[in-house]
């Protein structure tokens, strides 16, 4: 069984931000592959399997989209309709909660104004040691980014705004850099999936997770925040939607330093089927035995015609 993780995926568009995106038609291309290679799990049996039948991991493709963008009910849904295929649609919630794009979409839309490297230096300007906690700048350095083809700079100012930089500084910093560069914020419903279309996507057999309230790194957190993400994301989308039909979760950021031991004990304790992090590998059965909270996802990336289109290169794994 293989997970494949996807973001912004989108036809004729103006919308922001102008950064990676997977073509219209590279997804039906890559829909094509997988068809033709490894067919597709349908939702029943993936459910069962999750749920009760551990006997033998059903062989196929499970689809998963993260952010709870407007390109997933604009493109992706109709698509998935056209061939009677489903997907899981992970959305954070602090956008409908807060009436803004979340701090990761904020930069992503800099990112698609300027070059990664008039971006770094103007954040370098902005940044300071006070707001950069030291005890995992190491490890961020070393683990992040490690597999996206991206500019050296892009990587670098991801790293400084996502990961080094403390979550109580992130907007501040975000803040002062939109007002130095200069652009106008797209209204949430422009970008984000609205609670109608949530609905209707999950009436019709789509499914939909939580990913967090604010999508911060969750290792970063203690245990009550991590929780406060996890329970009110899902509490959140149960009203919605009226009722989630599963309860599955997916890690902001995805690797496995993002989330740690307190992750996967608040996951049990919310009663989540199941959680995906990035790895690229399969779903086998030790997997779903021993660590249904953290199954792997490969990046769409991985295979053919999974190359983005957009203003920067080739990657869509735009956390």
């Amino acid at each position: 069984m293989k997970a494949i993780m996807y973001h912004y995926v989108r036809g004729e568009t103006d919308r922001p931000p102008n950064y990676y995106y997977l073509d219209l038609t590279d997804f039906r291309r890559q829909l094509d592959y997988f068809e033709d290679n490894f067919g597709f799990i349908s939702k029943e049996e993936f459910l069962n399997f999750i749920r009760d039948d551990r006997s033998e991991v059903p062989s196929g493709i499970v689809l998963t989209f993260d952010d709870g963008l407007k390109d997933h009910y604009e493109v992706v849904y109709p698509e998935l309709k056209k061939r009677g295929l489903w997907g899981i649609f992970y959305v954070p919630t602090g956008p409908y909660r807060e009436g803004q794009l979340l701090d990761v979409h904020r930069i992503h839309s800099l990112l698609g104004k300027v070059s990664g490297s008039e971006l770094l230096r103007q954040a370098q300007d902005i940044v300071d040691e006070n707001m950069i906690p030291h005890e995992r700048r190491e490890e961020y350095r070393k683990e992040t980014y490690k597999n996206q083809e991206d500019t050296e700079s892009t990587k670098q100012v991801k790293r400084i705004l996502n990961f080094f930089v403390a979550d109580k500084y992130q907007t501040e910093v975000i803040d002062r850099l939109i007002s130095q560069i200069g652009y106008e914020e797209p209204d949430i419903t422009d970008f984000y999936l609205t609670g109608r279309e949530m609905r209707e996507m999950h009436e019709d057999g789509q499914v939909i997770g939580g990913h967090t309230v604010t999508h911060p790194v969750l290792s970063k957190l203690n245990k009550e925040e991590q929780r406060r993400e996890i329970k009110e994301s899902l509490d959140y989308l149960d009203k919605v939607v009226d009722r989630l039909s599963e309860w599955t979760f997916c890690y902001p950021y995805g690797s496995s330093y993002t989330f740690n031991e307190h992750t996967l004990s608040l996951l049990d304790e919310v009663n989540c089927e199941w959680c995906f992090k990035v790895e690229s590998s399969d779903i086998d059965k030790s997997d779903i035995n021993n660590r249904p909270q953290a199954l792997p996802r490969y990046d769409c990336t991985e295979f053919p015609d999974g190359e983005a289109s957009g203003s920067i290169g080739p990657s869509t794994a735009v956390d």
